[in-house]
């Protein structure tokens, strides 16, 4: 092993341990790096997401959400995706976590995100968007459906053929069974349901992230999993993820990288060899899945 691999691979195992130890202390409290204070740059985020996720669906099929029933996978920190989506014109939102992140978002949070929707960005009628939040943050009957399950049961949630498009935000490689949830997908779409995933394949790590970005990569599935805790990444490559759908049917399945980076060679030097082979990709680091459900 080179020196640079021995130096990361070392520094690598210092920050899985530290990740687990965090969870053990304080469970899964940051799903995005924005700090729950800085309400303006959380609003943005919101924003930016929905707009991603409108621009692949349309590059996609042309299409856009007036009227369907969407479900967003993990939304994490707050339910501002869904009133954005319902602001544009879809039906019903719903979400499903294993973790009730969204129970501290403030009220400030929903007040400013509001203020940008009456910039012009809204399509819906704010007032009533408002009243169902309310009804949605009381616990009762709202177009903004928010469920909070540790066995993350889809069907028993949302039930069957339900679901129109189902959209997420770096929660895919949090999922410990990507082929279960795919299997539960599958039940609570429609036939010719979309889906329109951005999935994040860097380790997680902050600092560690930006100089190795494929470090979680280098360690055996064995030393891999002595650090494991639900929510860490799973490491699922993109073919997997690909194979994942179109063994349930579904068709259509596109993977089209975000972020990339360059150099084989390096990008392979001291990774395990489960990944250390063409067929992994490990030159992507960020991409969509969109993918169409079966008749």
């Amino acid at each position: 092993m080179r020196g640079r691999d021995r130096f990361y691979y070392v520094a690598g195992l210092g920050f899985l341990a530290l990740a687990k130890a965090k969870h053990l202390v304080h469970g899964y409290s940051t799903p995005k790096t924005i700090g729950a204070s800085e309400v303006d740059r959380c609003v943005e985020y919101d924003l930016r997401v929905v707009a991603g996720w409108l621009d692949h669906l349309r590059r996609y099929s042309s299409e856009g959400i007036d009227g369907k029933d969407v479900l967003e996978l993990g939304p994490g920190s707050d339910i501002g995706t869904g009133i954005v989506l319902l602001a544009r014109g879809c039906s019903t939102y719903n979400a499903c976590d294993v973790h009730d992140l969204a129970a501290s978002a403030s009220d400030v949070f929903y007040e400013r995100l509001f203020e940008r929707l009456e910039d012009g960005d809204g399509v819906a009628d704010l007032r009533d968007l408002e009243r169902e939040v309310a009804a949605a943050r009381r616990g009762m009957p709202s177009r903004l459906h928010y469920v909070v399950r540790k066995d993350f049961d889809l069907v028993e949630t949302f039930g069957k053929s339900s679901i129109d498009l189902v959209v997420s935000q770096a929660a895919f490689e949090h999922f410990d069974d990507v082929e279960k949830t795919v299997e539960q997908l599958d039940q609570v779409c429609r036939p010719r349901a979309r889906i329109v995933a951005e999935i994040d394949l860097m380790t997680h790590s902050r600092w560690i992230r930006d100089k190795d970005p494929n470090n979680i990569y280098r360690y055996s599935p064995r030393v891999y999993d002595f650090f494991h805790f639900r929510g860490s990444p799973n490491r699922v490559r993109p073919f997997q993820y690909q194979h994942a759908f179109e063994r349930r049917g579904w068709t259509n399945v596109t993977i089209t990288p975000l972020t990339t980076t360059q150099g084989r060679a390096r990008l392979e030097s001291g990774l395990s060899p489960l990944f250390a082979n063409e067929k992994s990709r490990m030159d992507v680091l960020t991409f969509v899945l969109c993918a169409t459900k079966g008749a």
